[in-house]
């Protein structure tokens, strides 16, 4: 028998990341497939993340477990720039001057 207890989808964790302030982010899809094909500014485009909406980000939370969404601290963390959100009121850290 099963327990009760919630377990993380892997699919999540793998394809997503979950930034400190309670966004995710992911990448496109085909990023890596045909780029002979593809045009320069296509290609450019792949190659950067984009943040998932409010509704899809509510549902990834209910997705993975507390460990996922704890802050994780990196060396030389690629995604440090994205971890603050000091323009948005609600995810400020510092105080407005």
């Amino acid at each position: 028998m099963r327990k009760g207890k919630r377990k993380s989808v892997k699919a999540v964790v793998k394809r997503f990341k979950r930034l400190d302030w309670g966004g995710w982010i992911r990448t496109l899809s085909g990023r890596h497939k045909k780029l002979w094909r593809k045009k320069a500014n296509r290609k450019r485009r792949l190659r950067q993340h984009v943040l998932v909406n409010a509704t899809q980000a509510t549902l990834l939370d209910k997705m993975v477990t507390k460990y996922w969404k704890r802050p994780r601290h990196y060396i030389n963390d690629p995604y440090a720039p994205y971890h603050t959100r000091e323009e948005f009121v609600y995810t400020r850290r510092r105080a407005l001057k």
